[in-house]
This record gives C-alpha cells, structure tokens and sequence, in this order.
C-alpha cells in the first residue's frame, strides 16, 4: 500500500494487510493521535509491511504496545500538541520510535517473557531477509526496527 492512499485521519484506515493507522500513531500514555509527517508515514507503511510478512510466518496476530514515538507532537487541539512523546515515556534519544521505525509489541496468545522468547527466536531467521533487526531482552515485548546498519548485528542489546 502506498503512503499517499491512506486516510491518515481514519483511526480505522488500514496502512498494510494486518496494521491500522490507529496502531501507528496513537500515543497510548497521551491518550492522543499524532498527525505525520511524510517522512513519518512513509517509514510507518515501510515497517507495517515487513511486519506483514513477519507477522504471517509466526501466524499470531500482533498486539502493538508502542509505534512511532515523535519529538514534537502534532495534534492540534491538544494540550500535548508540540510536546516531546518521546522524552515524556523515557525513550532514548536516537530512538527508531521518533521517525515511526519501531514498534514494540507482542503476540496474541504468547504474552509474558516467555511467549515473547518463543516469538523472538521464530522471528530471529527472518530479521535478514526483511531488513529489521530486534533488541534482544527478556521482557514482555518484541522491539523491531528498520534501523539495520551494514556490519552490525541484528539482534542488538538496547
């Protein structure tokens, strides 16, 4: 699906076969959507794609906690509106959250550290041929990111 065809503002709108625009841009600790940027909706429908494929290998639907994570909010309306999502839940500074490359989540069914590590070690083969890498740690989640970088791992501590 192409950026341009999406109906940004629709929660509903789908941005790939399994993933919403509601799933991407809402600011659960907000209770709030964020307005992308080109930029942003474009890396938001790169990584819904991969985590299409991903996502049908390990057949389980995935639940997201966290996508995009922005530095200046944009919803207009909002007390939030300007303010840094990212600083406000704790992420890093060069977070692949800020620019809609991340997303943390979990399969349905597979809840815990220990459905995760069962999901992560499915999900580890794939990492290459989709161009993702994913942080490994024992918590009740699953990071994956478009940030590969040539000559670094792909399953990398945070």
């Amino acid at each position: 699906m192409e950026w341009t065809e999406i109906d940004w503002s629709d929660p509903e709108a789908k941005i790939s076969r399994f993933f919403r625009v509601h799933e991407a841009l809402w600011l659960p600790s907000w209770r709030v959507y964020h307005r992308p940027s080109t930029i942003e909706k474009i890396n938001i429908v790169a990584l819904a794609g991969k985590m299409d494929n991903i996502r049908m290998r390990v057949k389980a639907p995935f639940i997201i906690h966290c996508w995009i994570r922005p530095t200046w909010v944009d919803c207009m309306g909002s007390i939030c509106h300007g303010k840094d999502y990212n600083s406000f839940v704790g992420g890093a500074e060069s977070s692949s959250h800020i620019p809609g490359e991340a997303a943390d989540l979990h399969a349905l069914g597979h809840l815990g550290p220990t459905g995760c590590a069962r999901v992560r070690a499915q999900i580890v083969p794939m990492l290459q041929m989709e161009g993702l890498r994913m942080e490994d740690q024992e918590g009740g989640w699953i990071h994956l990111d478009s940030n590969v970088q040539v000559g670094k791992a792909l399953v990398y501590k945070p």
